[in-house]
């Protein structure tokens, strides 16, 4: 009953969606004006006040905005509360149960499991994308003057939700039932039975409705014919936000991949990882241009792009994730229906929305123009190698799928192909990043700022000869990827120094000019910083890795890098919904134990399927990474003990980023119940 009551719901969201659509269309509101012109001009000549706003009063208020879209969260919540529920109570009436769960798998990976098959996927991002509708009404309706913007900008939401919801209905509905219901689920993917896995979807989807929220304000800045500095305010907590909520799937997928012994390593380039990567790189350019245009009201016409870009991107990357067109050709052509609606609706939207990019482009010249060495030109270029790199990625993806199309020839595009194109960019990139803080608006001085730089320049030179002597016995190529991140960190620590402590001391402390720096500076130079440690750590951790496989036998010894590892033998073990062979090691350190690892291979006997599950230790100078396998002929277990040099500082780059960002979204939401007097205790 539940159930029905879910499908029910999604249908109504879908009803609702289309509602705000048109209520709040401009055609619409085009109409109410002139019928209430009409109606005012007839009073008129019948002796009646006149009003110049006679026709407005057909326009909702603010306060009226929040109706249309709190209604619509209220049922797309109660559709995935119904989804939800029918996993937790193995509903296998309904193939999407049935599909990917079973009455033996725990209560949490079944809750997460609602998230992951198509029909689920598509609900969140239902869910996520009417929670930022609502989110976005709210805020028209408390700081928002101009009325016909916030209500253009919703009815696209609508419209996304509206085409969002037809797609769930039409290619995956989560709610379909069968008449003959099977005793039993097939049971979850080992794989998926991960809380990583299940973390990730909502910070994706989450990620996905805030680009949902950019698009729109774009469109209807667009149809206003204001893509301004008020634009760009309006969308900056939405692009950071988004950023911040991409960037945390990332990390999370790329700290599950790690995890996965079978998978090797952090970032495999693969179609779902590519798919989280392309719309972060687009939203990270999108974060520049949008500060340069709130700024000084410059790159409207690119800004607009990557506004409309960033969702694009994403749109097509959960499309080729949920689409069969990787499988080999016959399969993809049987299955032609797959993900259809979604296909048809992503080009029926995007191809209107880019035609209206293209009608209003002579209105999104530049009035004020800047120098070519000025902060503006730095992070234009930084904006457009981040496209670039992201054009990469698309092409790197989608060639495997043209070229099958073409003579039927199924190849995969994996690393080696991304680092030799990628390499080119992103040196440029990161060369120039370090100059974007260092740089004065509007115009600059070549000789000024290479005299701002020298601190940074001598910084990374130092940073390079201490690498390249504590790591004196291994290979140099890391060493371009670490002066480069050591470039970059050593500017944005410079600057903060110089800004610091060369500032006037505005009769107080240092601490007062921390202050005056502001939020979005902190912001920035955390989140310049963490990608200055992560690309160190990536560059020396893939090169200087360290591998030993071995067969083991019980109380043999393993060295890797500092540390030396004892195999005390294996144990059987009953999980949940697995049987588990676990492995114990004990990890020393210059002769001193420091902890015990339990690297596992698991059986799950619903589906018949072996993972192995590795065991890592993040020491200060690297991560050891232990995992097992079968017996060898010789009787003994086989081992695999990695060693990543510099890996931990991956992890803290990512984390290092995501704080700058949520500095950013928490400082601005404090300011902005000051401003309004709400209290924060």
């Amino acid at each position: 009953m539940l159930a029905e009551l879910g499908h029910f719901a999604l249908f109504l969201m879908v009803m609702t969606g289309l509602g705000q659509a048109i209520l709040f269309s401009p055609l619409w509101l085009r109409s109410s004006l002139r019928a209430g012109g009409a109606t005012a001009g007839l009073a008129s000549a019948n002796g009646a006040p006149s009003h110049d706003t006679a026709g407005i009063s057909a326009l909702p208020r603010p306060n009226n905005l929040l109706i249309l879209p709190l209604v619509i969260l209220a049922f797309a919540v109660m559709a995935e509360a119904a989804l939800i529920h029918s996993f937790v109570v193995s509903d296998f009436s309904l193939p999407i149960v049935t599909d990917v769960s079973h009455s033996s798998t725990p209560l949490l990976f079944r809750i997460g499991a609602a998230f992951t098959p198509d029909g689920g996927a598509m609900l969140l991002w239902l869910v996520a994308l009417s929670l930022a509708n609502a989110l976005l009404a709210f805020q028209f309706a408390r700081h928002s003057d101009d009325n016909q913007f916030a209500q253009q900008a919703l009815s696209v939401i609508g419209i996304l939700i509206a085409i969002l919801g037809i797609a769930a209905l039409i290619d995956a509905d989560p709610f379909l039932r069968v008449d003959v219901a099977p005793l039993d689920g097939r049971g979850m993917n080992p794989q998926a039975q991960d809380v990583l896995r299940v973390l990730r979807e909502p910070f994706l989807y989450l990620g996905l409705a805030g680009l949902g929220v950019i698009c729109a304000l774009t469109i209807a800045a667009l149809l206003e014919g204001q893509f301004d500095r008020k634009t760009a305010e309006t969308m900056r907590s939405w692009t950071i936000g988004a950023w911040v909520l991409l960037g945390a799937a990332i990390a999370i997928n790329a700290y599950r991949s790690y995890s996965q012994q079978a998978w090797g390593n952090w970032w495999y380039w693969d179609t779902a990882e590519n798919s989280l990567l392309l719309p972060w790189l687009l939203t990270t350019a999108l974060l520049h241009c949008r500060a340069v245009l709130e700024k000084t009201e410059t790159l409207k016409g690119w800004t607009a792009f990557l506004g409309i870009s960033a969702l694009a991107v994403g749109w097509f990357g959960a499309y080729l994730t949920r689409s069969d067109l990787f499988a080999p050709l016959p399969e993809t052509l049987l299955k032609h229906s797959d993900s259809f609606a979604l296909l048809v609706g992503f080009c029926l939207f995007f191809a209107s929305a880019y035609y209206l990019f293209w009608r209003r482009s002579d209105q999104l010249g530049d009035q004020r123009n800047f120098e070519l060495i000025s902060r503006e030109s730095g992070m234009f270029l930084n904006s457009v190698m981040l496209a670039l790199i992201a054009a990469v990625v698309l092409i790197g993806t989608i060639y495997p799928l043209v070229l099958k199309w073409v003579d039927g020839e199924t190849i995969t595009v994996g690393a080696p192909f991304y680092v030799e194109v990628l390499v080119p960019i992103t040196i440029p990139l990161l060369f120039l990043m370090a100059f974007a803080p260092a740089l004065r608006w509007r115009q600059d001085e070549l000789w000024m700022v290479g005299g701002r730089m020298k601190l940074a320049a001598i910084l990374s030179l130092i940073t390079v000869l201490f690498v390249s002597i504590r790591f004196i016995d291994l290979s140099p190529t890391p060493l371009i990827g670490i002066g480069l991140a050591g470039w970059v960190l050593a500017a944005s620590l410079s600057d903060l120094w110089a800004r610091l402590w060369r500032q006037p001391d505005h009769g107080e402390s240092k601490y007062r000019n921390l202050q005056l720096l502001g939020p979005r500076y902190i912001s920035m130079t955390l989140s310049h910083i963490g990608l200055a440690v992560l690309i160190a750590g990536g560059s020396a951790s893939s090169i200087w890795e360290e591998q030993v496989v071995i067969s083991a036998r019980a109380g043999q010894s393993i060295q890797a890098g500092p540390y030396n590892l004892q195999y005390e033998g294996v144990s059987l073990l009953a999980g949940e919904n697995y049987a588990t062979r676990q492995a114990t090691f004990i990890l020393y350190r210059h002769a001193l134990p420091v902890t015990e690892l339990f690297p596992e291979i698991r059986y799950y006997p619903i589906r018949g399927v072996e993972t192995r599950e590795a065991d890592i230790w993040h020491g200060r100078d690297g991560d050891l990474h232990v995992s097992i396998g079968d017996r060898d002929d010789d009787g003994g277990r086989v081992v695999t003990v990695r060693y990543l040099p510099m890996m931990p500082w991956v992890w803290t780059g990512m984390i290092l980023m995501l704080i700058g960002g949520c500095i950013s979204i928490l400082t601005r939401m404090f300011l902005r119940l000051q401003k309004t007097g709400v209290s924060t205790s």
